[in-house]
């Protein structure tokens, strides 16, 4: 019993020490960088876009477009899906309302 508790002590600690490590250090880089990361991608967002636009704007007009897409595919399978539970149903003989 004493070996199994010793083990599962062990690989937890292996584990933990050095990815919480990682983890403080990663958070302390990106406390400090983080400004940097901003400005980067907004320089790369302007200058990837048709009249440096920027790609919230482009993706703010087109939100509609996607919006429009994803409900006519939902709608679409809804419909495949009744129909095929109308023809199962026929198949077995078994009227619905």
């Amino acid at each position: 019993m004493r070996k199994v508790q010793f083990t599962a002590v062990f690989w937890t600690m292996l584990l933990a020490v050095p990815l919480t490590v990682l983890a403080l250090s990663l958070a302390a880089y990106l406390t400090e960088h983080l400004g940097d990361f901003y400005s980067a991608a907004a320089l790369f967002s302007q200058t990837t876009t048709i009249g440096a636009r920027g790609w919230l704007a482009e993706l703010s007009e087109r939100w509609p477009e996607a919006a429009g897409m994803i409900v006519g595919q939902a709608v679409i399978l809804i419909i495949l899906i009744l129909a095929r539970r109308s023809d199962l149903a026929e198949r077995q003989g078994i009227t619905q309302p």
